[in-house]
C-alpha cells in the first residue's frame, strides 16, 4: 500500500475553525487602527494648512486666512468640506480680484464631525492671529482629536480628551 498523501477532513474543518476566530477577534481591532490612523492623519492636516499658511504670512508679508470655501468662494462655517488657504490683503474672508488661492484642501470623511468656533483663521503678517485663540475638534464615532491654534499662531495637535464633543 502507499502512505496517503493530503490532509483528512476533520484536519480542514480545524484548520477553517481556527481560521475564522482568528478573523472574527481580528476585524474589530483594525477597524479601530484604522479609525485611529485617518484621526492622526486629519490632526496632521489641520495643522500642516495652519503652519502653511502662517509661513506664507511671513514670507508674503501679507494676511493669510485658512478656511473652507463655497463655490463663490467665500469662507463659510462647513470646515468638513476641505480647508483653503488664500491672501486676504483687505480682509474681507473671500477670494477676490487682489487675493491668491494658495492651497485647496480635499473634503473629510462626510460621516465625521469637523467643527472650529469661527469660520476663519486668518495670519498677520508678523505669524499671529486675529481674533481669539481656538481649537480645531475632529470627531469620528466614540474617538476624537484636536488642534488647538494659539493667539501667536502656533498650531498643535491634542488628545481629544480635553474637550467632550464636536457640536
Amino acid at each position: 500500500m502507499y502512505p496517503v498523501k493530503g490532509f483528512t477532513l476533520l484536519e480542514l474543518i480545524i484548520v477553517l475553525i481556527i481560521s475564522m476566530l482568528l478573523i472574527t477577534i481580528g476585524i474589530p481591532g483594525f477597524q479601530t487602527l484604522i479609525q485611529n490612523n485617518r484621526l492622526t492623519s486629519v490632526a496632521n492636516t489641520i495643522q500642516h494648512h495652519l503652519l502653511f499658511a502662517r509661513n506664507q504670512s511671513f514670507s508674503l508679508i501679507n494676511y493669510v486666512t485658512v478656511c473652507p470655501l463655497d463655490a463663490n468662494q467665500v469662507c463659510t462655517n462647513n470646515w468638513i468640506n476641505g480647508i483653503d488657504v488664500f491672501t486676504d490683503a483687505d480682509q474681507d474672508y473671500l477670494v477676490n480680484n487682489n487675493d491668491v488661492l494658495l492651497k485647496t484642501g480635499e473634503p473629510f470623511n462626510a460621516n465625521d464631525q469637523l467643527v472650529f468656533p469661527r469660520k476663519n483663521v486668518t495670519f498677520t503678517p508678523d505669524g499671529q492671529i486675529t481674533g481669539s485663540s481656538g481649537n480645531f475638534r475632529y470627531c469620528t464615532g466614540e474617538q476624537k482629536i484636536g488642534v488647538q491654534v494659539a493667539y501667536s499662531g502656533r498650531a498643535k495637535v491634542i488628545d481629544g480628551s480635553e474637550f467632550t464633543n464636536c457640536d
